[in-house]
């Protein structure tokens, strides 16, 4: 029920000290609503809804089974850099999902994301300095991927046009 049931909490708290009946609460609910949830709250029959609470209890009902389940941290130890995956988007998935899970513990995300990665130098790059949370993580992520790039970019520079040796490249 968690994000429903803080949606309507929300809205019945932010409506608490206004002082406004209950017959309006219920008329400007569907309008903090979007997508499916909203056109469910058009399509209410006349008449059906006797006061917020048997709105609030019927929305909840209706949309109980759309809820979004928590993750645990054994949710996303199965993330792991695919053979053709950049290190950017390995990250960027693994970030996401680190999101997703309530209170976990950065150290515990770290040693995940280190073991995870295909990147022998990458992994070596970030234990030559012990990390204390997942922000110096990703800044020192984000550095390693910015001189990998810079490096990428400076061998492709250098070679010849045409992919040929230059007579020089063969002695």
């Amino acid at each position: 029920m968690g994000h429903l049931a803080n949606h309507v909490r929300t809205f019945s708290n932010a409506l608490l000290l206004l002082l406004v009946k209950d017959a309006i609460k219920c008329r400007v609910f569907p309008q903090t609503l979007s997508g499916v949830t909203q056109r469910w709250s058009i399509r209410l029959p006349p008449n059906s809804i006797g006061s917020l609470r048997d709105l609030s209890q019927a929305f909840i009902k209706k949309f109980i089974s759309g809820k979004v389940h928590e993750k645990s941290s054994a949710s996303f130890m199965i993330i792991v850099q695919g053979a053709n995956e950049s290190l950017w988007d390995y990250l960027n998935r693994f970030t996401n999902e680190v999101l997703k899970v309530p209170d976990l513990d950065d150290k515990i995300a770290m040693i995940m994301l280190q073991q995870r990665t295909n990147d022998e130098f990458f992994k070596m790059f970030l234990a030559k300095q012990p990390l204390e949370n997942m922000l110096q993580l990703q800044n020192r992520s984000g550095k390693y991927i910015q001189v990998e790039e810079s490096m990428k970019k400076t061998v492709v520079s250098n070679e010849p046009a045409g992919g040929k040796k230059r007579k020089i490249d063969q002695e």
